[in-house]
């Protein structure tokens, strides 16, 4: 709407907004490349929630109270919750 043919529109923006604009996108910049790196560095499948509580036979609300204990820790990536493989293999090998 702004760039429309024929719009007149002075934005008039402080030096203080852009420094913390600037940072702010910063900020989230760095989150997502430390997301991406520890994905990488892991190299361990992520599931879904569907996916890990099917293979552990139980529900959703129990993996999120499992999460809540520390008995098996989430992977939040871009605000939805994964669980890594690994984890749901070592738990599935205490509970048989």
């Amino acid at each position: 709407m702004l760039n429309e043919a024929g719009s007149n529109i002075i934005l008039q923006v402080s030096a203080e907004d852009l420094k913390a604009f600037a940072q702010e996108i910063l900020i989230e910049a760095k989150s997502i490349a430390m997301i991406q790196a520890e994905a990488a560095a892991s190299s361990d499948q992520l599931l879904t929630i569907d996916e890990a509580a099917k293979l552990l036979s139980v529900s959703k609300m129990t993996l999120y109270r499992w999460d809540q204990n520390g008995i098996l820790k989430k992977v939040e990536i871009g605000g939805k919750r994964r669980y890594r493989k690994s984890d749901i293999e070592r738990l599935a090998g205490c509970k048989m």
